[in-house]
C-alpha cells in the first residue's frame, strides 16, 4: 500500500513532467483618438512592414492580414495579424512553422508545416513582438498585463 509521501511524489512528478505552453500571440494597446483613424494607421503600419491586408472593415474596427513568410533559421515561419479597435486595440497573431520531423528522407519530407497560435517565444520575439515599436510610433501605448 502506498503511503502519503509516495502519493505526493507521484503527483508532483506528473505535474512537473508536462512542458509549459508558449504564450499566445496577443498584444493590447491603449490609444487616444477616433477608432477609424487608429485602424487606418494600423493598416498603413502593417503594409509598411510587408503585410498584405485581405480584410479591412473600419466600420467594425477590424482588419486581417494574409500570411507573411519569414525565412531564417531552420524552416519557414508564416504569421498573419488581426487587429480589433474598440475601447483598446487588440493585435493577435496566428502562425505556422516548419517542424523537422526526421533526419532521413527526401529534402521535401524533412519538414512538415504545423499551424499554431503559440509559436516559440524566440519566433514571437522576432516576428510578432517586433511590431510593438512601429505601433508605438503611431501613438499606441502597449498595455502589459
Amino acid at each position: 500500500m502506498l503511503n502519503i509521501n509516495s502519493i505526493i511524489l507521484i503527483f508532483f512528478a506528473i505535474k512537473f513532467s508536462f512542458c509549459p505552453d508558449y504564450p499566445r500571440m496577443v498584444m493590447n494597446f491603449s490609444y487616444n483618438g477616433e477608432p477609424k483613424i487608429i485602424l487606418s494607421k494600423i493598416k498603413q503600419t502593417l503594409e509598411n512592414e510587408g503585410f498584405k491586408i485581405i480584410e479591412y472593415a473600419p466600420e467594425d474596427g477590424f482588419l486581417f492580414t494574409d500570411y507573411k513568410e519569414f525565412n531564417w533559421g531552420t524552416g519557414r515561419r508564416i504569421i498573419a495579424i488581426t487587429a480589433h479597435v474598440h475601447d483598446k486595440v487588440v493585435i493577435t497573431g496566428m502562425g505556422s512553422m516548419d517542424i523537422p520531423v526526421t533526419d532521413l528522407g527526401k529534402p521535401h519530407e524533412l519538414l512538415k508545416i504545423k499551424k499554431m497560435d503559440r509559436l516559440p517565444y524566440t519566433v514571437q520575439k522576432k516576428v510578432f513582438i517586433s511590431l510593438t515599436q512601429p505601433f508605438e510610433k503611431i501613438g499606441l501605448n502597449r498595455i502589459y498585463n
